[in-house]
């Protein structure tokens, strides 16, 4: 699902050749629009959507946020790690826990987030988190690790980090610059269009679907050859 995971393919010894697909998201329904329903969170914030596991990154983000003021930090998700986390947060009123949300009302928290953040620290083959920020005009701030920079960079959607310093530095940067994010969220959503969306990677699948085919129909008319000629010695259709 990425020129990384790829990669990744061949150097564990896969040689066969391989397309990459990316994954897709469809165009919410007409008519709908996120952006226009209430904030569902008070004050500005950052987001973090997936599972609340230590390959997620998660803890190093909430202790940072532990010594944020300026906006809070909401976390959409659950799993084995909510508890700990818990703890580490520290019943800080500036990190709040909404758990397992809906499609529609996590629309609502990418749309007004300042920005989506990803921090994992484990390889992962796609990161759909992503690219359901940019469906929603919102810039993410990913680790450089993985998939996530080409995703980042295909588009400029966001920002990139590898350290605590420069994860506060980019919050800081979409936080007090509006322009600055308003033109990633513009790249983010033109991305998505143009990368991400089901009218961008259905007619690539059906591509390779029909590269299969006709390379499958030549590999049985080269098998079939020397039968139809028997045939046609013999005076046979």
């Amino acid at each position: 699902m990425s020129e990384f995971s790829r990669a990744k393919h061949r150097e564990f010894g896969f040689r066969r050749e391989m397309d990459v697909l990316p994954q897709f998201i469809p165009d919410p329904d007409a008519g709908t629009d996120s952006a226009a329903q209430p904030s569902p969170h008070e004050r500005p914030y950052f987001l973090f959507v997936g599972r609340l596991e230590k390959i997620k990154g998660l803890e190093g983000v909430i202790r940072l946020f532990r010594q944020y003021p300026d906006a809070d930090l909401v976390v959409a998700g659950d799993g084995s790690e909510r508890y700990a986390l818990g703890q580490i947060a520290g019943g800080s009123a500036g990190i709040r826990f909404v758990g397992r949300v809906d499609a529609e009302r996590l629309g609502e928290f990418y749309s007004h987030a300042i920005a989506t953040i990803v921090p994992s620290v484990g390889f992962e083959t796609f990161g759909l988190v992503l690219i359901e920020s940019f469906q929603a005009r919102t810039p993410v701030i990913a680790r450089r690790l993985g998939p996530f920079p080409e995703t980042v960079e295909a588009c400029g959607g966001g920002e990139l980090f590898e350290t605590d310093a420069q994860l506060l530095a980019a919050m800081k940067r979409l936080q007090t610059d509006p322009a600055h994010r308003a033109r990633l969220a513009d790249n983010a959503f033109r991305g998505f269009r143009q990368f991400w969306s089901e009218d961008a990677v259905i007619p690539r699948y059906l591509d390779i679907v029909e590269r299969a085919r006709a390379a499958s129909i030549r590999v049985v008319d080269r098998v079939a050859t020397p039968r139809r000629i028997g045939l046609e010695l013999a005076g046979k259709d």
